[in-house]
């Protein structure tokens, strides 16, 4: 069994999991902003129609108590970013809707 992505796989699945509550909590939400970091920690965010936030940012790493220390010291500074992307709430907004949203959101 290949350690590595077994380990990939309940990172993915704890992050689905958080996704998944931070859509429960957040009624307006239309998707949740996922940010991953170089150290493994992860910035995540329900956004609105409007692409403004719909629940406050929630930073975690899996299968740990606390985020890293480098992530405690600045807060997961964007120049550490290695993927940035949202998860939609099905049914999902309109493709014009989303690009508007990503723009807002991640500014891409």
């Amino acid at each position: 069994m290949d350690v590595a992505a077994d380990e990939k796989g309940r990172e993915e699945k704890g992050e689905q999991a958080m996704v998944a509550g931070i859509l429960e909590g957040s009624p307006e939400a239309v998707g949740v902003a996922v940010i991953r970091l170089d150290c493994g920690c992860r910035k995540m965010a329900a956004v609105d129609i409007h692409g403004e936030p719909a629940s406050k940012i929630l930073m975690y790493r899996d299968q740990a108590d606390s985020i890293c220390p480098q992530c405690q010291k600045d807060n997961g500074d964007f120049s550490r970013v290695t993927r940035q992307f949202i998860v939609w709430q099905q049914p999902s907004p309109d493709f014009a809707t989303q690009q508007m949203i990503i723009r807002k959101v991640l500014g891409e």
